[in-house]
C-alpha cells in the first residue's frame, strides 16, 4: 500500500482560500458584493434532500429534541476547534464538524439565539485555525480528505436553507459556503476514477447533493456528472448482489445506504437500481427481534428503523414502513416522516401492509453471512473473506464464528467494534480472534488468506445445518453449526482439526459464566434470558474465564453502551470440540445432560431425547419417535433407504408418517410405511415387503411420501 490511501496532495487556494471575489465568480458573478450574492443564493438555492424546518417542527418537545439540546450544550461553554489532544483517528473525525451542527438544530428547536451565535463563533474560529491542524496518518490531510469533505457537507449543507436568511453574519455565511464549495472542488478533483470502499462512494453522494442544492454554481453540472458516474460504478462494483456493502460491516453498510438515500432523493435512477433495493433487504434480513444489527466487522450496534422508513418512502414500499414502525415511537416516526416531501403519485408506502415472515434461514453468499432462525432465537454466522480498506481493514481476525440472540437480547456475543480506532485494545481485542466465538490455534491470529469453503446449507424445517472449513490458521479447521427449531430448541457447534497444536475454543456472553458441573456453564441475566453451554467432546479440556469489553444494546432507549463481556475459554491438545448451546427465556437453565453412545451424541432434556450422528438427527419424546432427519445420506436406519444421497425428514404423527425428501436426480427409495402410499399427494401402487414400501422419485427436486407408520 502507498503511504496515502488517496492522491498526492492537491489543495490550493481555490479549495482552502476562497475569497469574496472568488466566491462570487463561482456562482457566475450574479452580484457585485457579498450581500448581493447572499440574496441571489437565497432566491436560487433548492431544498436539501432532508429539510431541517419540517424536522424541527415535528421534533420539538420530544425526547429527540432533548438529545439535540444536550449535544449543543458544549457549544455554549466553548469547544477547542482545533481538536487538540485527540487521538490519531479521533482528530480526523472531530473535523467532520458533527459536533457543530446541533447548534443550528437547537436554534431551530428553541429560537434561542445563543445557539446560533455559538455556531457562528465556532465555525468562524474553525475556518481561521484549520490550516494549522496536522494529522498523523501519512499523506492524509485532516481537513481535505474524502470522509472530511463528505461529512461536513452532510452536516452543513442542509443548514444553508435556514441560515441564508437568518441573523448569521455575512462573514460566517461566506465562510460556510466557501467551505462547502472548497470541499466539493477537492472531491471532484480526487475522485476522477473508481476505487473500492466507503470513502469515495459517500463523498460522491454529497457531491451530487451540493450540485442539486446550489445549481447556480458554475461547476455544478460537472460535479453532478462525475458524482453520478462514481455512484453508478459503486452500485455495480461495491454493493454485492445480495445487497451487502463491500466491507461486510453493518455499520458501514448503513452509513453508505444513508448516503445513497440522499442521492436517491435527487436522482431517481439511484432509487430504481436493484442493488439499492437489495441494500434495504440486507438490513431487514440482518436486524434482530430487538431492532438492532449485530456489531460485526468493526461495526457499532446499529438501529436501522429510520433507514428502513426512508427506504420505504424512496422505494414506495409499505412493508419497510411497517417493519420500521415496530421500533420507532410515534414521535420518532412523525419526525422522520416530516422531512419527506409529499409525493401524491407515490403514496402507497404509507398504506397498511402485513409484514411477511422471514425465511427460516438466509444465506448472504457474497457478504459471507448465514442466518439461522428459530421461533425465538437466531444465529448469525460469519464465513466471508478479509476485505482490504483505504486505510485499515475493518475485517476481524475470525471466520466461521457466530453470534446468537434471542428475545431481543444478545446471548452469545463478541467484542464488536471499538469506541475509537485509537483504542489500545483495537488490534489485540476487538479485531482479534480472542474477542470472537471461534477456535484459536496456538493463540495465533487468523491469516488474511482464509481459504473458506462452505457446503450448501441444509434446512429440513425442524433442523438447519451449516458446515464449512477454512485454512486461515495454516491447517484445515472444519465447523458445523446445527440449529434444532422445535422445542427444546438449541444449537450444536462441532469443530474439528488435526495436528499437534494447542486449540482454544472461546465463548463470550454479556453475563458471567457460572460453572454448573464438569464442562457445563450458564450465562444469563437474573430474570433471563440466558445461555446454557455444555462441552461434550471426548477429550479432556481445561477451562478459564476472563472479562473483556463490548457494546450491548439497551432496548428501552435504543442505544448501545459498553460493558463487560465475559469470556469462557476451553483448551485442549486436540482440535475436536462439540458444544451444545441451549438458550432459555427465564433466569434458570433447563435440566440438560449430554453423553456419547455408540458413536452418537445424546442430548436429553426432560422427556425429549435427541440422537445426533455425523449426518443425522433423531428425536424421541416419551420413548416414541417424533421425527428424524438426515442430510446427504442414503439411509436413516429403520426409516429410509435410497440409491443416491438425499436430504430427508421423517415425521410421525399418530399412525401416519411423512417423508420429505430432496434428491439431485432420479432416485430409488424404500420407506418404512404401509397402507396407501402417496407420492406428492398422488396415491401410487408401491411395492411393499416386510413393512417397507419401494418406489421411485422420478426426477430432481423436493418430494413428499405419505403412508401408515410401522413403528
Amino acid at each position: 500500500m502507498s503511504d496515502s490511501p488517496e492522491k498526492p496532495r492537491h489543495i490550493d487556494g481555490r479549495i482552502d482560500r476562497i475569497g469574496t471575489d472568488d466566491l462570487i465568480k463561482a456562482f457566475g458573478s450574479p452580484a457585485v458584493d457579498l450581500a448581493g450574492l447572499r440574496a441571489v443564493v437565497g432566491e436560487q438555492l433548492r431544498r436539501p434532500a432532508w429539510p431541517l424546518p419540517e424536522w424541527a417542527e415535528a421534533t420539538r418537545s420530544t425526547p429527540a429534541a432533548d438529545a439535540v439540546l444536550a449535544a449543543a450544550a458544549p457549544l455554549l461553554d466553548g469547544v477547542d476547534v482545533s481538536g487538540s489532544g485527540l487521538g490519531r483517528s479521533q482528530l480526523y473525525g472531530f473535523h467532520y464538524l458533527g459536533w457543530l451542527a446541533p447548534g443550528v438544530q437547537a436554534w431551530l428547536l428553541t429560537g434561542d439565539l445563543r445557539y446560533l451565535q455559538a455556531f457562528e463563533q465556532h465555525l468562524d474560529d474553525w475556518v481561521s485555525r484549520r490550516g494549522s491542524v496536522t494529522g498523523e496518518w501519512p499523506g492524509l490531510d485532516v481537513i481535505w480528505y474524502s470522509l472530511g469533505t463528505w461529512a461536513r457537507c452532510r452536516s452543513l449543507l442542509p443548514t444553508l436553507e435556514v441560515l441564508t436568511d437568518s441573523p448569521l453574519s455575512d462573514r460566517v455565511w461566506e465562510r460556510l459556503v466557501a467551505t462547502l464549495v472548497g470541499g466539493a472542488r477537492w472531491a471532484y478533483d480526487e475522485h476522477d476514477v473508481f476505487r473500492h470502499g466507503n470513502w469515495q462512494l459517500v463523498c460522491a453522494t454529497e457531491l451530487l447533493h451540493i450540485s442539486a442544492v446550489l445549481p447556480s454554481l458554475v461547476e455544478s453540472a460537472a460535479w453532478a456528472e462525475r458524482a453520478r458516474q462514481r455512484i453508478e460504478e459503486h452500485l455495480e462494483l461495491d454493493i454485492y448482489p445480495d445487497g451487502g456493502h463491500y466491507e461486510r460491516s453493518p455499520g458501514y453498510h448503513r452509513m453508505v445506504l444513508t448516503a445513497l438515500q440522499t442521492a436517491a432523493r435527487i436522482d431517481p435512477a439511484v432509487a430504481a437500481h436493484p442493488r439499492f433495493v437489495a441494500m434495504h433487504t440486507w438490513m431487514y434480513e440482518l436486524v434482530s427481534s430487538g431492532g438492532w444489527l449485530p456489531h460485526l466487522q468493526d461495526s457499532g450496534i446499529e438501529w436501522p428503523a429510520a433507514s428502513l422508513l426512508r427506504g420505504s418512502y424512496l422505494l414506495n414500499d409499505p412493508v419497510l414502513a411497517q417493519v420500521a414502525a415496530q421500533w420507532l415511537s410515534p414521535s420518532e416516526f412523525g419526525a422522520e416522516l416530516a422531512t419527506f416531501p409529499a409525493r401524491p403519485d407515490r403514496a402507497e408506502w404509507l398504506l397498511p401492509a402485513a409484514i411477511p415472515e422471514l425465511p427460516r434461514s438466509t444465506v448472504l453468499p457474497e457478504s459471507g453471512y448465514t442466518i439461522l432462525r428459530g421461533s425465538d432465537v437466531r444465529a448469525v454466522i460469519n464465513h466471508g473473506p478479509h476485505i482490504e480498506h483505504e486505510l485499515e481493514s475493518h475485517s476481524h481476525r475470525a471466520v466461521l464464528d457466530l453470534v446468537l440472540d434471542g428475545w431481543g437480547q444478545p446471548l452469545l456475543w463478541e467484542a464488536g467494534g471499538p469506541p475509537s480506532y485509537d483504542d489500545p485494545l483495537y488490534q489485540t481485542w476487538y479485531q482479534s480472534g480472542r474477542g470472537h466465538n471461534t477456535v484459536l490455534v496456538d493463540d495465533r491470529e487468523l491469516s488474511t488468506d482464509r481459504g473458506v469453503s462452505v457446503d450448501p446449507l441444509v434446512d429440513t424445517d425442524v433442523l438447519a445445518i451449516f458446515s464449512a472449513r477454512h485454512h486461515g490458521n495454516g491447517l484445515e479447521q472444519s465447523r458445523t453449526i446445527a440449529m434444532v427449531r422445535e422445542e427444546p430448541s438449541y444449537v450444536v457447534v462441532t469443530d474439528h482439526a488435526d495436528g499437534p497444536h494447542t486449540f482454544r475454543a472461546n465463548w463470550h456472553a454479556l453475563h458471567p459464566w457460572r460453572e454448573l458441573g464438569p464442562l457445563t456453564y450458564d450465562a444469563g441475566a437474573p430474570d433471563g434470558p440466558g445461555l446454557l453451554l455444555l462441552d461434550a467432546a471426548a477429550a479432556e479440556a481445561t477451562s478459564g474465564t476472563e472479562v473483556g469489553v463490548a457494546r450491548r444494546p439497551l432496548l428501552g432507549r435504543r442505544v448501545a453502551e459498553y460493558g463487560e463481556l465475559h469470556s469462557l475459554a476451553l483448551t485442549r491438545s486436540t482440535g475436536d470440540f462439540t458444544t451444545v448451546l441451549m438458550p432459555h427465556a427465564g433466569g434458570e437453565p433447563p435440566a440438560v445432560s449430554v453423553e456419547r453412545k455408540d458413536g452418537e451424541l445424546l442430548v436429553t432434556s426432560g422427556k425429549t431425547v435427541d440422537r445426533l450422528g455425523p449426518s443425522a438427527w433423531t428425536r424421541t419424546v416419551d420413548g416414541q419417535l417424533s421425527w428424524a432427519t438426515g442430510w446427504r445420506v442414503r439411509a436413516l436406519p429403520g426409516l429410509v433407504r435410497t440409491t443416491d444421497d438425499v436430504d430427508v425428514l421423517a415425521t410421525v404423527s399418530g399412525d401416519q408418517v411423512r417423508f420429505e425428501i430432496t434428491c439431485a436426480g432420479r432416485c430409488g427409495l424404500w420407506v418404512r410405511a404401509g397402507g396407501e402410499i402417496r407420492l406428492g399427494g398422488t396415491m401410487i401402487d408401491a411395492t411393499t415387503e416386510n413393512d417397507w414400501a419401494h418406489l421411485t422419485l422420478p426426477y430432481a427436486g423436493p418430494w413428499t411420501v405419505d403412508g401408515v407408520w410401522h413403528g
